[in-house]
């Protein structure tokens, strides 16, 4: 097994995307409580949370090690072409794949 210092790439990802995810719902939530607006994205958010098992089962690691790189680490596609040994296509492919994966699961909602 592939080790990363930051531990397993799925649950990192999961972990940060759930984070990310449940403190967004949580603003707009109180967002609209005092407020009185609308729901907004608030339902595709609470989808997606609840939902993420069936994306990061669907993915590979490699995949995921990627997304960790871009989106948890903030590297850029230069800098993760470097780290990682893949083409900028290639890098972008993997994420695109798992952002389309993402945007179907909330388009369900």
């Amino acid at each position: 097994m592939v080790r990363y210092y930051w531990g397993r790439p799925q649950d990192v990802v999961r972990r940060y995307l759930r984070g990310t995810l449940y403190l967004s719902a949580q603003s707009r939530k109180s967002y609209i409580e005092k407020t009185g607006a609308d729901l907004g994205n608030l339902p595709r958010l609470l989808k997606l949370l609840d939902n993420l098992d069936e994306l990061f089962d669907s993915v590979d690691t490699d995949s995921i090690a990627v997304l960790c790189l871009r989106y948890v680490e903030l590297l850029s596609i230069a800098e993760t072409t470097k780290r990682t040994g893949l083409l900028a296509y290639q890098i972008t492919a993997k994420t695109g794949k798992i952002m389309k994966k993402a945007k179907e699961i909330i388009s369900k909602a």
